[in-house]
């Protein structure tokens, strides 16, 4: 029987019509529903749909899905709609800050918008309709108008148990309400009462959903930001073996900071002395391969037609080591990442103006190199206090001043106080500073650390004086060239303008980092004790025990740790793994074992010896046999001397160089019990693996909270 109500088609629905036999004909995941619900009492009461926000999320560039927002920003989302609708706001003023603040919501446009990353808008819509595939894992919602529509449907039949029918909507939409535990959306299934016609292979029903119950919601992020961490990417545009960009990685880095703060530091954060860290991506790839370089372009024709994907990986990826060791696109990379960098905490600032906390930066593979360099060619600023962040301009006036100043001022401002007498005794004036070479400023017995930073003062001063003259008119434009800075081997580093960042890191984390490689292959043996990073007074060198492209740092400080080993970064849940337990306690029950023996061969040994009465009844060879035993006995003092070696060595250590105030620097992952049957098969995915690894995390939280005077619970 048909019938017209609220200009809807209705269908209803007998048991002996052909529709009435839908569970059997078309199965679907709501088939056993069916069976159970539709004989049984349907005694429910109307309870009003909870209305939730939810947003499109694109994956892989393919690929676009709805997800929700936390219940915090959702609660935000309508308490601002109502408003809207109710007049009580303008357009304009209906935005909402969602996720953290990374993203601005405009509710007049159903839009989403990306704060401090390009990235295209996407729609946000208001949802509490859903529909999927039968099979597919996630439900899509209805607009907002078919939504009420189906909302206002369901209430009418649930007050006047209007069941068993099919509501043709205006836009072809066919919803069958079976019962109130069951509604199917035949929408591309074809004439709903013609079941004798049904071909193989026909689409199955959609599957409706009433509510948000089932989804997996957040509660929201914390309001209070404690700590801000910058990452800056490596090689290539994506950054992991599932071909994430580097926002996405970040993304899950940063909930798994969330899942670390819950599970780690539950005290302090039940007790509210903790909100949350905050991390942000810094992307230089896209700048270098767009237009403004038109390297991409260049490439293009001197590229082979063949294998195109791979000589397309090689342009887009492995070339950017290459290009970093460039004199023409060397600075292209440090200034995006420094403007980058300005430019992130300039935002984060005007969204966050109550923020106390510090900044710390990290970097993953080529981007920890950058980092390094960036951070190492920052000058030291005498005036500045400890806890602030921004560099006051008068502050930073030296460099820009055409004017020389004297050797006592330089040597104020780079903190080279105690060396003034060396230049004081050649009579050096500032002119001559400028003449001298490394090798001079190392005659003059100036530490490696003092004297690369004298040189890379001396070096920016004068470029800064050149753009300064150039801006003035005094002189005429032209192509900039870079050179190179020659060290006392090697190929030397590109000698470039190297950016001031507007603030000083707390710390800096080198993920998976080559910095000590291509630091040796610039020339430079060894950073030496005194060598720092004038902003920053903490660097972590973190690296997974198989990666390829991680080297070590504190052996290029002190060539005396090459024996000692890395720091065991504790597993997260509390020990060591399991398989390194069990590797270290059979290397010390194989000591012991041999440890035994040979005591005992001493023992026989000096038996036989007071058997015999007279020494000059001894036999011939018996001095060298005692050699021989004392010779065992020395070498099997060796063997457990080396077993116990690397802990000794290591409580011995107090303080290695000052690059991280005398602490240890590196600091080695513990690799799987999987990963310990075949390096080489997991050389690469260990070169990424930091991104997931909660170990890092935890370590980079304790390091950060461990300032604020915050530990994890025990």
């Amino acid at each position: 029987m048909m019938e017209s109500t609220n200009d809807l088609d209705v269908i209803e629905l007998t048991p002996t019509s052909p529709t009435a036999g839908i569970a059997e004909d078309c199965p679907s995941p709501a088939q056993p529903e069916v069976l159970d619900v539709i004989d049984g009492p349907l005694n429910h009461s109307y309870q009003p749909v909870v209305w939730h926000w939810f947003f499109l999320k694109e994956i892989d560039k393919t690929k676009r899905i709805w997800k929700p927002f936390s219940m915090l920003d959702s609660v935000a989302l309508d308490e601002t709609f109502q408003l809207l609708s109710e007049g009580k706001i303008a357009t304009e003023e209906a935005i909402v800050k969602t996720d953290g603040g990374r993203y601005d919501v405009d509710v007049s446009r159903r839009l989403r918008t990306a704060i401090y990353w390009e990235e295209t808008p996407l729609s946000v819509r208001r949802c509490s309709w859903f529909f999927k595939g039968s099979l597919e894992t996630r439900y899509t919602p209805y607009d907002e108008d078919m939504a009420e529509k189906l909302e206002e449907e369901y209430h009418n039949s649930l007050t006047n148990s209007l069941w068993r029918r099919v509501l043709e909507f205006p836009l072809g939409n066919k919803i069958m309400f079976q019962n109130p535990n069951v509604l199917l959306d035949f929408s591309n299934y074809g004439p709903v009462d013609d079941w004798t016609q049904v071909t193989e292979g026909q689409i199955r029903p959609l599957i409706v959903k009433r509510g948000i119950d089932g989804f997996d919601i957040s509660d929201g992020e914390k309001t209070v930001i404690d700590h801000l961490i910058f990452l800056v990417h490596g090689i290539g545009s994506v950054c992991d073996l599932r071909f994430r960009s580097v926002v996405e990685v970040v993304d899950d880095f940063r909930i798994l900071s969330f899942q670390m703060l819950d599970t780690h530091f539950p005290t302090a954060v039940a007790e509210q002395r903790i909100g949350r860290v905050e991390f942000l991506p810094v992307s230089w790839h896209a700048p270098l391969h767009g237009d403004d370089t038109g390297i991409d372009k260049r490439l293009r024709p001197i590229t082979l037609p063949s294998i195109p994907k791979l000589r397309h990986f090689a342009n887009d990826t492995i070339l950017d080591v290459l290009f970093y060791t460039s004199p023409v696109y060397c600075e292209t990379i440090i200034s995006t990442v420094a403007h980058e960098l300005n430019r992130l905490y300039k935002i984060f600032l005007q969204r966050n103006p109550t923020f106390e906390g510090q900044v710390s930066l990290g970097g993953h593979s080529l981007g920890s190199l950058i980092l390094f360099d960036l951070l190492a060619h920052q000058p030291l600023v005498s005036n500045q206090e400890p806890g602030d962040d921004i560099l006051d301009e008068e502050a930073v006036s030296y460099v820009s001043d055409l004017n020389d100043p004297t050797v006592e001022e330089v040597c104020q401002v780079l903190q080279l106080g105690e060396h003034l007498v060396k230049f004081q005794r050649e009579q050096f004036t500032f002119s001559d500073l400028l003449l001298l070479s490394e090798e001079d400023l190392a005659s003059l017995g100036l530490p490696m650390g003092p004297r690369k930073r004298l040189l890379t003062y001396l070096r920016d001063l004068e470029i800064r004086r050149a753009k300064l003259k150039q801006e003035d008119g005094n002189i005429p434009a032209h192509d900039s060239t870079v050179s190179y800075t020659i060290g006392l081997a090697g190929t030397g580093q590109p000698s470039i303008s190297y950016p001031l960042l507007d603030f000083h890191p707390a710390a800096f984390y080198a993920l998976g980092s080559p910095t000590a490689m291509f630091v040796t292959v610039r020339g430079i043996d060894c950073l030496g004790e005194d060598f720092v990073l004038p902003t920053c007074p903490k660097f972590y060198n973190i690296f997974h025990p198989y990666d390829p492209i991680a080297y070590r740092i504190e052996t290029l400080i002190d060539v005396n740790m090459v024996n000692v080993p890395p720091v065991i970064i504790p597993h997260h849940k509390g020990r060591k793994r399991m398989h390194i337990e069990l590797r270290e306690t059979m290397a010390r029950f194989s000591a012991d074992i041999k440890e035994r023996f040979f005591e005992s061969f001493r023992s026989t040994w000096s038996t036989v010896q007071n058997l015999t009465t007279f020494r000059s009844s001894m036999p011939p060879g018996y001095e060298e046999e005692s050699q021989c035993t004392d010779d065992l006995d020395t070498s099997n003092s060796d063997e457990s001397a080396a077993a116990e070696k690397p802990a000794a060595v290591e409580s011995v250590i107090r303080c290695i160089g000052k690059l991280n105030g005398g602490s240890r620097i590196d600091y080695v992952l513990q690799e799987a019990p999987l990963e310990s049957f075949n390096e080489y098969l997991f050389a690469l995915t260990s070169h990424v693996v930091y991104w997931e690894s909660e170990d890092t995390m935890l370590m980079m939280l304790r390091e950060t909270y461990a300032g604020m005077d915050i530990h994890p619970d025990k």
